[in-house]
């Protein structure tokens, strides 16, 4: 996979790193106000990694849900009115009047 694979799971890890340390600070405080200040950013992060991870989901070309198991790439074939016949270079022309 490319660079681009490598960078989004560091990210992912980086988030998930950051929710732990921040979940184990709010179990450790004993004040409320400084505890729900914690969860919110927890929350916070909860949603970046949710965005690295439906990134990363796509990167390694999963159709949605991202839940195992994964199905195989697919793409859908074309339907056969989707080109054009007659190319349009040569389309007649259109008679003048």
């Amino acid at each position: 996979m490319n660079g681009s694979y490598h960078k989004t799971k560091r990210a992912l890890e980086i988030d998930l790193e950051e929710i732990r340390l921040l979940a184990e600070a709010a179990a450790a405080t004993p004040s409320f106000g400084v505890r729900h200040t914690l969860l919110n950013h927890i929350l916070g992060e909860v949603e970046e990694a949710i965005f690295w991870n439906h990134h990363l989901a796509h990167l390694m070309a999963y159709e949605p849900p991202y839940q195992p198991p994964y199905p195989p790439p697919y793409k859908p074939p074309r339907p056969p009115y989707y080109d054009d016949p007659v190319p349009y270079s040569e389309k007649p022309a259109e008679e003048k009047k």
